[in-house]
């Protein structure tokens, strides 16, 4: 069963949920946990999910001072509704220890994210098919994946800290902190991303959702001292899922 790997004690168990209410007075990143094992989703998530994602409103907190390189041209995004499919699959949970060595502890099926359809769907429909060549997600380590680009761009992500909490049954948020490293032939650029995701099952064929992502300076950056540890740029999207039959 899904429940015997959440991790969820009552001491904590209204962090996200609280971190979701306090938006947009966002003034630190959030310090979640070091990732062991992919994030389980409840049973309600099971299949392909055709999906309408809604960018609300995009703040630059330290604006005119700084904004990131994407921000101002990430503006035609706003209100618009961008469509892609998500698929979540059944698995057995493999566990792995400190050397990432796959050690089976139990036979039960939970529900995770197929993480490389994702990517590659939400990847291409927010910059295209053809700017888009795959996906490749690390067989031996999950958390790490590569997206490839034309022209020999790519982006490194990797989840250095992970956190979900069921908050009714029909309610469930996740959140995920990623290290991005983007390369091109001639530069690099590295940033850290907060992503938190409140989801709320409407009926069995539909899922609703709010999502606000944060993106941070990596201590590398040359204006890491103009932020610390405040976020750069906050974005707040609307979510609508519906099942595929």
């Amino acid at each position: 069963m899904s429940f015997l790997f959440l991790n969820i004690s009552s001491v904590n168990a209204s962090i996200l949920d609280q971190r979701i209410s306090q938006y947009p007075q966002w003034d630190h990143k959030l310090s979640l946990p070091k990732p062991r094992q992919e994030l389980i989703f409840p049973d309600w998530f099971e299949g392909i999910w055709d999906v309408t994602s809604t960018l609300k409103e995009q703040i630059a907190p330290l604006s005119p001072q700084f904004k990131t390189p994407s921000f101002d041209s990430n503006e035609i995004y706003v209100d618009k509704k961008i469509n892609f499919l998500v698929k979540f699959i059944p698995t057995i949970l493999i566990p792995k220890n400190n050397n990432f060595v796959p050690t089976i502890i139990n036979k039960n099926q939970v529900i995770i994210p197929d993480r490389a359809f994702n990517g590659l769907s939400i990847a291409q429909a927010y910059l295209g098919e053809k700017n888009v060549k795959q996906v490749i997600v690390n067989k031996f380590n999950s958390t790490e994946q590569k997206t490839v680009f034309q022209k020999d761009n790519e982006l490194i992500s990797t989840v250095i800290g992970r956190k979900q909490e069921t908050v009714s049954p029909n309610d469930f948020i996740t959140s995920e902190i990623t290290r991005q490293f983007f390369r091109r032939p001639n530069s690099v650029y590295l940033n850290l991303v907060e992503t938190t995701t409140k989801y709320h099952l409407i009926n069995e064929n539909k899922i609703e959702g709010e999502q606000i992502t944060a993106v941070y300076l990596s201590t590398e950056d040359p204006d890491y001292f103009l932020a610390i540890e405040q976020p750069v740029a906050l974005y707040y999207y609307t979510l609508n899922l519906v099942k595929k039959s």
